[in-house]
């Protein structure tokens, strides 16, 4: 954009030319001043731009069109704006780094246009007897694209982290709940970033000094925090609570625990009323449902990785090993524990024994409840394993219940009931009825067991089609001596075809 004027000329210069008119006639004084105009432009200014050219805000007297061209494109080039976060550096780069371009033939069209209009009589005696100014706007435009490619939140160098609410938390060194501050991040959307560096950039170009700018990160544009600390609800949920203060729960199994520090009981047991906390059923209920629901394991379909078949499935009604949580007792237990404002380690409140006071489990580690301690009776490969703490203890080969006559061992996962020796079982009616002595007797399922059978001269095979056990799992002398002595009551026997 090109804008030229002249302003009055002084009462001075007014004299002269009324003289000379007077003296020689205006159009002789017209003659002189276009010679003597152009000897001027030509002797003072080596032919470039009239003095009082001006192309945004540079002055280009003397200069030809390529020199004003480059004088212009150099100084933008030299720009630097500078966007600094907490006197950490976020984005630095010149106008053309921004997406802020020149239009170079545009430029160069316009100056040279002026030019050749500086050529003409009357601007080089404006130039001569007026005080001449002509002005040239190159101002840089904005690619947009560019722009917003760089001009991103993700592309900023000091890392965006979020806003955070003020909350309570758990303080160890008080045993209550505190209130932690919240926290001002620096998120900020796009939009909002770029309209404030385009804002930069124009102060930038607006200002009368070099185009050297430093700003610093809009912090009030970036999300705030909802709740601060000193939120009455916050601060009254906070003392309602620290009534129980003090109050906490572990639970374990076996090495893996399960921690509810007074935060995680607000959370899961209580409910505030009327300013005043208090412990739910429901919640207590529901929380007690879903533990049960993880931890679990008798009556609930068993995989197990057996020795030589890769994984077996044990059904549900078959699984009668395991640990099962009391939850009316443990939802109970959970109310006393809280009320008495300690913290209490222990574990579930589970259904331990049967009727006969029998075991229904031996240990476990987390959901494991085998935890490398079980005997392994594989019925189609006439063999028993006995691992203890994860490593094979013993093992030998078997003779299971007879199937040919309806005595086949029952298959499933099952506690060991007790251990007895020495033991006379008996058992069955008329012709079938029987009494025997063994040495060491280790029962499972409803008087079929594992014991020694001291009768038989072999093992394993075929032997238990025709001349199979009734029922039991006969294993030779030896074996049944060293598991007797290494095996807990309660272990589980885990028997499969």
């Amino acid at each position: 954009m090109i804008d030229a004027g002249r302003r009055g000329r002084s009462s001075a210069k007014k004299n002269i030319l009324l003289r000379l008119a007077a003296m020689y006639g205006v159009s002789a004084i017209l003659g002189m001043g276009t010679y003597y105009g152009y000897r001027f432009y030509c002797e003072s200014n080596n032919g470039g731009f009239l003095k009082g050219t001006v192309v945004d805000g540079e002055d280009v007297y003397g200069m030809s069109v390529q020199a004003a061209q480059n004088l212009i494109e150099d100084k933008y080039a030299d720009s630097e704006i500078v966007i600094t976060e907490k006197e950490n550096e976020d984005l630095r780069g010149n106008l053309a780094f921004y997406g802020y371009e020149i239009d170079s033939e545009k430029l160069q069209s316009e100056l040279q246009t002026v030019f050749d209009q500086q050529k003409s009589s009357s601007n080089v005696l404006r130039s001569i007897f007026d005080r001449y100014e002509c002005k040239i706007d190159a101002r840089p435009q904005e690619n947009t694209e560019v722009f917003e490619k760089q001009v991103r939140a993700d592309a900023l160098e000091v890392a965006r982290y979020p806003s955070e609410d003020a909350c309570l938390y758990y303080d160890s060194q008080t045993d209550a709940l505190a209130i932690k501050d919240e926290i001002q991040g620096n998120e900020i959307p796009d939009k909002e970033l770029q309209d404030f560096v385009r804002e930069c950039i124009r102060q930038t170009l607006d200002s009368d000094e070099d185009l050297h700018e430093s700003f610093e990160f809009p912090w009030e544009l970036c999300a705030k925090p909802q709740i601060y600390r000193d939120d009455t609800g916050l601060i009254g949920k906070r003392d309602a609570v620290n009534e129980y203060a003090g109050a906490g729960l572990t639970y374990t199994f076996g090495e893996e625990q399960e921690v509810y520090d007074l935060m995680d009981i607000s959370e899961q047991f209580m409910e505030i009323k009327d300013g005043k906390a208090e412990l739910s059923d429901e919640k207590i209920e529901d929380f007690v449902e879903k533990l049960a629901a993880k931890y679990d394991t008798r009556y609930i379909e068993r995989k197990f990785e057996s020795t030589l078949r890769g994984e077996i499935t044990i059904k549900a009604a078959r699984n009668d090993y395991g640990y099962t949580i009391l939850q009316e007792d443990e939802a109970e237990q959970i109310r006393e524990d809280i009320e008495s404002r300690s913290h209490v380690t222990r574990e579930p409140v589970y259904l331990e024994k049967n009727a006969w006071g029998n075991p229904y489990y031996l240990a476990r580690n987390g959901v494991d409840d085998l935890d490398g301690t079980y005997i392994e009776v594989d019925l189609s490969a006439q063999h028993v394993w006995f691992y203890k703490d994860g490593e094979v203890y013993t093992e030998c080969n078997c003779v299971s219940g007879d199937v040919t006559k309806d005595h086949g061992t029952q298959t499933g996962c099952f506690p060991l009931a007790y251990k007895e020796s020495p033991s006379v079982l008996t058992g069955g009616n008329g012709e079938d009825e029987y009494e025997t002595k063994v040495n060491y007797w280790m029962p499972f399922y409803e008087g079929q067991g594992l014991h020694d059978a001291t009768w038989r001269y072999s093992f394993g095979g075929n032997i238990y089609r025709g001349n199979g056990s009734h029922g039991c799992v006969n294993i030779p002398l030896s074996a049944a001596r060293d598991i007797y002595e290494a095996v807990d009551t309660g272990t589980a026997i885990i028997i499969f075809y």
